[in-house]
């Protein structure tokens, strides 16, 4: 990760939110202080206060004797996370297919157009399952929604754990849940967003 001696405390605390996201720093693993401002190219000052807001977060829990480790998520915090997201998703895309701009469903079936013969890569596809999913939930209306998700570091725990189903299972629950809001059928836009969500959980339990 190449960054500027010049990252400001926000830049590097986002660096080292998407390390931990991205399992470039692991769960339960202790951080090395020196080792990281050496990666990140920030100074020490910097790199502390980046870490302090994190612990703010509970992504990074200092441990006695240990020092600052980063926070490795339990099984039932996972399942919890997941209960909390079909909460505030299905209510989203219950909004989002009564209310969305037709441009902003538009940008939601454009996105999955170059899948349309199946997803090719897992890495690719698991970005633009985040863009279908973030489209919704910025446009749903609902500024705390959109927060809650947020701040409950659901995105992060998601990328974490990674899509543990097959891409074109997902990819067809999606293309269902744009004909139902592009119909403006909220009622079906729910079950379908409730039946893949539970789906994903039901993967990960397995």
């Amino acid at each position: 990760m190449k960054v500027t001696p010049t990252m400001s405390v926000q830049d590097t605390y986002l660096a080292i939110k998407n390390m931990i996201a991205s399992k470039e720093l692991i769960g339960g693993e202790r951080i090395v202080f020196t080792a990281l401002c050496e990666k990140l190219g920030a100074s020490a000052k910097t790199v502390r206060k980046a870490l302090k807001l994190l612990q703010g977060d509970s992504l990074v829990i200092a441990v006695p004797e240990e020092g600052l480790v980063v926070r490795n998520f339990s099984y039932q915090d996972i399942l919890e996370i997941f209960d909390c997201r079909i909460a505030l998703e299905t209510m989203a895309v219950k909004a989002f297919a009564l209310h969305a701009e037709q441009a902003r469903i538009d940008d939601l079936r454009n996105l999955l157009v170059p899948f349309e013969k199946g997803p090719l890569s897992a890495k690719v596809f698991q970005k633009i399952n985040f863009h279908f999913h973030d489209i919704i939930l910025a446009n749903c209306r609902n500024r705390y929604v959109y927060e809650l998700f947020d701040k409950g570091h659901i995105w992060l725990c998601m990328e974490i754990i990674g899509l543990e189903r097959s891409l074109k299972e997902i990819l067809q629950e999606h293309l269902d849940i744009v004909t139902a809001i592009h119909n403006r059928d909220a009622v079906k836009a729910v079950l379908l967003m409730r039946k893949h969500l539970e789906n994903s959980k039901q993967a990960f339990m397995a």
